[in-house]
């Protein structure tokens, strides 16, 4: 008589697992004695490659098991065991390597009915430790102080905005808080995927052992962009994608008329029913994903960006060239908008901060604003929201028609006024001839933490090193920041707003706190040659504050500007260096040439 389930769970899947582990050289099959029946056999394959083998065997009717042989190298390297019910429910896993040591052991637990509640994971000794993984689990409301921003003036109720992802971690107080809910005071969210009121952000990978987190990163970038909504969750119903005519008739019967997707797939039948319910709801606006398999979807469709609805927009995420990210897609027809979305923070399934990058933060960001025009009109329809996007917020400049049908969003965030208060005159030292061209300068300071000495000191030493140009130190004013935390940072796409509110005569120094480039640097130049793209940052200079050596630094990136040069030279004692040395500050008198010829010729030069 073959062992039930009940003893499966889990040292018999164990003793299974170890005993096909430690007969592999001998059998190459599952060890004997565990199933009635002969094993079958599948391959496992990733991209295309075989990686290993899965058999299948039969416990009894009501249980099966698999066993994955994983074969990288020519021997296996991976035994992995897992136990199914018959309804295809996960129930344990056990992973052991090539020495047939237990690497990993996995149990779900389900309730009564039959829903699952948490991955567990077990020790050595099969016993459970540290915190289950989350599935579904209970909802209770943490309590939430009165908030005035959550209330348009005039209005009895927040205005609710829905996320379609994988759910949210709704333990976490700061979305908790955030949640809608009914006048019951009953979620308002809900899950498409498993049927139930708890939209828990989970989703099941492979086997179902493991579960990727999503939706409370995209749901959490959207609460902070949004500070005046409530959310309400969706968890999309991957099992059954006909649910989601549901999921838009149960959003526009609790005044959802803001949608943002972040998801999407490559066949157009899994989206009939969602195109269906989105044209009976025009009202409604669908803010969806571009996705990010590094394609044009014009010619390799993803749905449901590629359908033809009018109440839909389409972002993907820019680099910090004005152009599609790394493995973003694009599209001049099917995509409206490029969007700043890379390196963003935000929070992860738990609670703590990470950076984040791709399209669906584009999602998340554009569902804000969108959020934020309508808590202004509250009259404001899909087709209004849309065309209010295209005339105030989408640059088709830049070169993003290369790329999308409408253009950039450079930021998102563009509203709040900036203030930029001009401070007393920097004292700088000049050489005792005035035999020379000048720079002028205007300076901005995004961050207190650049005190006035550290910054006279930087531009005095700059000014110094650059003289043996016959460069003189011109006028130079300055101003400090007072406006929103993230124009403290270097962008692309918010260096805009910050920019053109500075309106610069001359070339511009900017000592700010950070950046969120793509590419990391304490220091940065823009020149006419690599701002074409995007040209409100030409000519300007950014320091961080973790620069080394900010004198030297700015006189590095000043001659970059002035040149109009990215070019670096080998030379040890030179300035132009890849690295800037304390000890390394001479130009060749060809460099100096350079930079005088280009400084006078873009009038950043003064004779």
């Amino acid at each position: 008589m073959i062992a039930g389930a009940g003893e499966w769970q889990p040292r018999r899947l164990l003793a299974f697992t170890g005993d096909s582990c430690q007969a592999w050289e001998a059998t190459a099959a599952p060890a004997a004695g565990y199933a009635e029946a002969p094993a079958s056999k599948s391959d496992i394959t990733f991209r295309g490659t075989q990686i290993g083998t899965r058999f299948h065997l039969q416990v009894d009717e009501a249980y099966r098991v698999e066993l994955d042989v994983i074969d990288r190298s020519g021997r296996p390297t991976r035994f992995v065991g897992s136990l199914y019910n018959r309804f295809g429910d996960p129930l344990v896993l056990v992973a052991l390597d090539s020495d047939c040591e237990l690497q990993v052991a996995r149990q779900i637990r389900y309730s009564e009915n039959g829903q699952a509640i948490s991955i567990e994971s077990l020790d050595a000794a099969l016993a459970p430790q540290g915190e289950p993984d989350w599935l579904n689990p209970p909802l209770l409301f943490v309590e939430r102080a009165a908030d005035k921003a959550l209330k348009h003036p005039g209005d009895a109720t927040p205005l609710r905005v829905g996320m379609v992802d994988s759910g949210v971690n709704y333990r976490l107080p700061e979305i908790n808080r955030r949640l809608a809910r009914d006048e019951n005071n009953r979620l308002i969210g809900f899950d498409f995927w498993e049927m139930d009121d708890l939209p828990f952000d989970a989703h099941p990978v492979n086997s179902g052992f493991f579960v990727q987190r999503h939706g409370t990163r995209t749901a959490s970038l959207l609460l902070r962009e949004a500070p005046g909504i409530e959310l309400v969750p969706y968890r999309y119903p991957r099992p059954d994608m006909s649910r989601m005519q549901a999921l838009v008739e149960h959003a526009a019967s609790n005044q959802v008329d803001i949608v943002g997707m972040p998801l999407g797939s490559n066949r157009q039948e899994d989206w009939a029913d969602f195109a269906r319910a989105a044209r009976a709801h025009p009202h409604m606006l669908f803010i969806v994903s571009a996705g990010n398999d590094g394609r044009d979807i014009d010619e390799r469709p993803v749905y449901p960006a590629a359908l033809d609805l009018d109440n839909i927009v389409v972002v993907t995420s820019a680099d910090d060239f004005v152009r599609p990210a790394e493995r973003t897609n694009w599209g001049r027809i099917s995509v409206d908008y490029l969007v700043p979305a890379e390196r963003l923070d935000t929070m992860d399934y738990s609670g703590k901060s990470t950076r984040v990058s791709g399209s669906s933060y584009a999602v998340a960001r554009v569902t804000a604003l969108a959020a934020r025009l309508k808590m202004s009109r509250r009259d404001l329809r899909a087709a209004d929201i849309v065309a209010e996007l295209r005339q105030r917020y989408g640059d088709p400049g830049s070169g993003a028609l290369d790329w999308v049908s409408s253009g950039y969003i450079a930021d998102p965030l563009a509203a709040a006024p900036i203030r930029l208060e001009p401070l007393p005159d920097l004292v700088i030292s000049r050489p005792e001839t005035r035999v020379g061209v000048f720079l002028p300068l205007d300076v901005l300071v995004l961050d207190p933490r650049w005190t006035r000495r550290t910054v006279e000191q930087a531009l005095q030493t700059a000014y110094d090193i650059l003289w043996q140009c016959n460069l003189l130190p011109g006028d130079v004013s300055i101003r400090a920041f007072d406006g929103d935390d993230y124009l403290r940072d270097l962008s692309t796409g918010s260096a805009r707003t910050l920019l053109e509110t500075a309106d610069s005569r001359h070339a511009t120094v900017v000592f700010a706190r950070d950046t969120r480039m793509q590419a990391q640097f304490t220091g940065e130049a823009f020149g006419i040659g690599n701002t074409r793209r995007r040209p409100w940052l030409t000519n300007s200079v950014w320091l961080m504050l973790d620069v080394d050596d900010p004198g030297i630094a700015l006189a590095h990136e000043l001659y970059h500007v002035l040149a109009n040069s990215g070019d670096h030279v080998d030379g040890v004692a030179n300035l132009m260096q890849g690295r800037t040395r304390p000890d390394s500050t001479q130009l060749t008198p060809e460099q100096c040439e350079l930079a005088v010829v280009n400084g006078l010729a873009n009038r950043l030069l003064q004779d």
